[in-house]
């Protein structure tokens, strides 16, 4: 590997074939983190959209830092350029940037005609990130979903709770607020959870019924199916 890769040495002006290459390159690894997000991410997380952006952004940072080479004229000037763009995309999970941040570090080494550094780190990457799928850290392939409950009466909130304990593998308390509408006061208290078995929410809505909660809220945050 390291013989081939060194046909395609730094040179200050690159061939049409070496160009081709870096970026076929900087594609295939690029391909190989989205595939591994793919498949180790819950699919509540996953969209077709950020899967591209992994590819794309490796592609384009490759072609910046070509641009640029040696030349520190040509890097200031392509910075200047690049603060006009806003990013406004908040990302839902601290595990996307890491993803983001190793598809644009690709794109960097083949950029910067560092191929066996883009290959083996592409690889150790993918490698570990498959490991942490089936470490306790995983949350495995559930759905993780929103739930909003009206609670009138403050004392059944441990009741509600039991209920998640149930039919919950995991859950958490994102917020709650004191509602004084006439017509329905009560908390309103969200939550994140992880159900045991993902067919039971017909059973777990009935038993909040039975207490005395309502459902406000009941989806996945990538389905507009909501149940109330």
């Amino acid at each position: 590997m390291q013989e081939v890769f060194s046909t395609f040495a730094r040179v200050e002006s690159p061939t049409l074939e070496m160009v081709l290459f870096t970026f076929l390159l900087a594609f295939l690894c690029s391909v190989s983190i989205a595939l591994c997000y793919y498949f180790t991410t819950p699919k509540t997380f996953k969209t077709a959209n950020y899967i591209q952006a992994l590819i794309l952004s490796s592609v384009i940072a490759t072609m910046i830092l070509q641009s640029i080479g040696d030349n520190v004229a040509s890097g200031l000037g392509i910075l200047g350029a690049l603060t006009i763009i806003n990013f406004r995309t908040s990302f839902k999970d601290p595990r996307d940037i890491i993803f983001m941040f190793a598809a644009l570090g690709i794109g960097i080494a083949c950029g910067s005609y560092v191929f066996t550094i883009a290959v083996v780190g592409t690889i150790c990457f993918c490698l570990l990130a498959l490991t942490l799928k089936y470490s306790n850290f995983s949350l495995g392939n559930h759905i993780v979903w929103s739930l909003r409950l009206r609670i009138r009466d403050i004392i059944s909130v441990q009741s509600c709770e039991l209920v998640l304990q149930k039919y919950c593998k995991s859950y958490i308390l994102e917020g709650y607020r004191t509602v004084s509408s006439i017509e329905s006061p009560g908390q309103d208290r969200d939550y994140q959870l992880i159900f045991k078995s993902d067919d039971k929410q017909d059973e777990m809505i009935a038993e909040f019924r039975k207490l005395g909660a309502e459902v406000r809220r009941l989806n996945n945050p990538n389905s507009d199916n909501t149940e109330v």
